[in-house]
């Protein structure tokens, strides 16, 4: 799931010393300097000034002796790291939301668009069990589609008045929006598929299906707390959970061919949608621990 993202050389252009501190973080994490006039120059700041953050970084265990940086630490003081983060709503004057407070702005946005996707999945997740959903999930694909159109929206202006490196957060925040609204398409497709059966599958795999579904509801909820609240301790139980997913979902297609052609049919495209849309909540959480952090994380190594 960890992929290459392009980003613009670090500029000497600073937000501040907490931003300053950050940059100096995704330097280190990016390119391991060999000596402090390589970091300075990397970074675009003086030795001096750059002393002056290290001190700081490594009186709170984040960096450490040769400029290696310390995971768990940047993790603990992410909400005083994070370009995006802030624990306030953001304050706007004559109905404008001013530049530095574009990534909560953006968030608060984000979060609407996941509520939306989230009531898409549990209904889908309704309807596979046999039930009736308050609101079915393709009834709200139009909320769906308004609450992506202005979380972009806002994006663009976030890109427009914010200095590197609000180009590529906020990129990374419209990857985010969309695989969001791919998790509520594909909630659509699992209901759509549902209800072309004239009744619901029954017996175990039903059952193992279900375990799949509320396994998915454990992946949004750590991603939530990744992005929303600023917790990156939760990435490790997501990997954790989505390991154990895969597993389950193996042993799933392994079991469905003991159907007739027709019912296996149905359960693979099931499972096939449900492992994509927990896909994208999964990549949306790693997108959100290198935007608080700086940091990419690496499968395997939590």
């Amino acid at each position: 799931m960890s992929r290459h993202r392009w980003q613009r050389p670090l500029a000497s252009t600073q937000q501040g010393r907490e931003a300053t501190r950050a940059q100096v973080i995704e330097a280190i994490d990016r390119t391991a300097p060999e000596t402090k006039s390589d970091l300075a120059s990397t970074v675009g700041i003086s030795e001096q000034y750059l002393s002056e953050i290290l001190q700081t970084l490594k009186a709170d265990s984040v960096v450490r002796k040769g400029y290696v940086v310390d995971d768990a630490a940047v993790y603990e003081e992410t909400t005083g790291i994070s370009r995006l983060y802030s624990d306030s709503a953001p304050e706007s004057v004559d109905g404008m939301t001013s530049p530095s407070d574009r990534g909560p702005a953006v968030l608060s946005l984000l979060e609407r668009l996941e509520t939306v996707t989230t009531t898409q999945y549990e209904a889908a997740r309704t309807a596979f069990d046999g039930g009736e959903p308050e609101q079915p999930a393709d009834t709200l694909e139009s909320l769906t589609n308004e609450r992506y159109g202005a979380v972009i929206s806002e994006l663009k202006s976030y890109t427009l008045t914010t200095d590197w490196p609000g180009n590529r957060v906020a990129a990374d925040l419209a990857s985010i929006a969309t695989n969001l609204e791919i998790v509520g398409d594909r909630a659509c497709f699992i209901a759509d598929v549902v209800d072309g059966r004239p009744e619901p599958a029954a017996g175990i795999i039903t059952e193992r299906i279900g375990d799949i579904f509320r396994a998915g509801d454990r992946i949004n909820d750590r991603f939530s707390t990744i992005l929303f609240e600023c917790d990156l301790s939760a990435y490790t139980d997501l990997r954790s959970e989505e390991e154990t997913i895969h597993r389950d979902i193996d042993e799933l297609f392994e079991l469905v061919t003991a159907y007739d052609m027709e019912l296996y049919g149905y359960l693979v495209t099931v499972i096939r949608a449900l492992e994509r849309a927990i896909y994208y909540w999964a990549d949306a959480a790693e997108l959100a621990v290198n935007l608080h952090s700086g940091l990419t994380p690496n499968h395997g190594l939590e």
